[in-house]
């Protein structure tokens, strides 16, 4: 296996050859129609073609009245016990083409609803889906009556949920010979690096997108913020939110979000607007203590991780840090780090500029490991 990661950059100028087509965009290597319903589409899928990019303009209305309805139509959602016999939320969507199984891990205080732009490409492109809420997100169970608030008391959690939900739900849909990838995001990255590390052999290969391997403190020098921390802890404090961080108050902050396209910010904040599930919005001392616990462990197991993954950096990420991320790639194997020029933290949810090219990169990625 090779050691040396890989790295490589990508600019918004590589979706210079991107042509708008009604409400879709067509992308060169995708060569795509005007919008058609379900039962067209569908049959497109059949014969291996394309997979239809969302403009920006009218998002809202495009994802409200054909991405959610296609997605309806397609999933099957439920929940199922985690390690300790608690609820958890799972939706899933099964693809006729048997291509292979995307698994997504969503970040923190996100959710199902975030990826459903993502799903639907994938959808598109032939790929069976799965996801999770973890445990205090979206619809699983919460430790707080307060639906805002994330804990933790160890990310060995969130890893055997998901063990638990790979085994439970998603490899009894799984047809023979079909891969099995990730696709993971912030902290869904520390959490399927941690499985990775411990399951070398569990994916066929993976796709972290701005991985938690290093936080940013808010300007806070990490020493300092760390001291707090350790503070809040001692004075019984581990179950109040971080300095900085609070409820859910509606507020509509597109400006300081980690989303770089503010028609998708638009929509996703429709969401949570009206419903209190998804208004998860702040941590606990308990969880960035676990966090930083888990980061650590990342790193140090970097070597023991073998999946062939891409890695995407986030040029201008101000939530996790970039040194995280290059340390592991250096460390582990089969590890390509790809730097999104112009990206913030949550680059599936970027202009499309930025996304497409991104989007494509992925695809291309998974299909060549079919």
């Amino acid at each position: 296996m090779n050691k040396r990661a890989k790295y490589r950059v990508i600019t918004a100028a590589a979706a210079a050859g991107v042509a708008a087509t009604g409400a879709y965009l067509c992308w060169p290597k995708h060569k795509i129609k005007s919008p058609r319903g379900t039962q067209k589409l569908e049959a497109e899928q059949q014969k291996g073609t394309t997979v239809r990019y969302l403009s920006e303009d009218n998002y809202m209305d495009t994802m409200q009245h054909v991405v959610e309805p296609y997605l309806k139509d397609h999933m099957t959602s439920g929940y199922l016990e985690g390690y300790d016999g608690r609820q958890l939320y799972y939706e899933q969507y099964l693809s006729k083409q048997h291509k292979a199984h995307i698994t997504i891990a969503h970040g923190y205080t996100d959710g199902c609803y975030k990826f459903r732009e993502s799903i639907y490409y994938f959808l598109q492109a032939g790929y069976s889906v799965s996801i999770i809420d973890h445990r205090g997100h979206g619809y699983s169970y919460r430790q707080h009556a307060d639906l805002s608030k994330v804990t933790i008391g160890d990310f060995e959690e969130y890893v055997k949920d998901y063990r638990i939900f790979l085994e439970k739900k998603v490899r009894p849909v799984i047809h023979k010979e079909e891969k099995l990838y990730m696709y993971a995001h912030s902290m869904g990255g520390c959490i399927a690096a941690l499985l990775m590390e411990e399951e070398p052999e569990l994916f066929d290969a993976a796709v972290l997108i701005a991985p938690m391997m290093e936080i940013q403190y808010g300007g806070l020098p990490e020493n300092t913020a760390l001291s707090i921390t350790r503070a809040a802890n001692l004075m019984g404090r581990s179950e109040k939110y971080i300095m900085g961080s609070g409820a859910f108050d509606g507020t509509y902050d597109y400006v300081h979000s980690s989303i770089g396209s503010e028609p998708r910010y638009a929509y996703l904040h429709d969401i949570q607007l009206h419903d209190p599930n998804y208004q998860t919005y702040g941590g606990t001392y308990a969880w960035l203590t676990a966090a930083v616990r888990a980061m650590q462990q990342v790193i140090r197991g970097a070597d023991r991780y073998c999946t062939p993954t891409l890695l995407f950096q986030a040029q201008k990420d101000t939530t996790v840090g970039a040194s995280g991320q290059n340390e592991f790639a250096r460390k582990a194997h089969n590890v390509q780090l790809i730097q999104v020029q112009g990206a913030k933290h949550s680059i599936q949810l970027a202009p499309n500029e930025i996304m497409i090219p991104f989007m494509d990169e992925v695809l291309n990625f998974y299909e060549s490991h079919l």
